[in-house]
């Protein structure tokens, strides 16, 4: 059984929904928790942000839009 994947445009415009709110808010979310450092800030803001859409969002949106054949 052949599975399509998504269009990688539609991936691509999926990613970056998605990205928005993460890189708008985490920074301020953990920064109080985090010195100066903004390196330090960065390192940890990228930590969780990349999980989040490796393993979370884009699975996630694959498997929806292979389901529904949109590409």
């Amino acid at each position: 059984m052949k599975t399509s994947t998504p269009n990688q445009h539609l991936l691509a415009l999926i990613n970056y929904i998605a990205l928005l709110p993460l890189v708008y808010f985490i920074p301020d979310l953990i920064a109080p928790f985090i010195g100066a450092n903004k390196l330090l800030h960065v390192a940890i803001a990228v930590a969780l942000i990349v999980p989040v859409i490796s393993y979370v969002v884009m699975p996630v949106a694959v498997k929806l839009l292979s389901r529904n054949n949109v590409q």
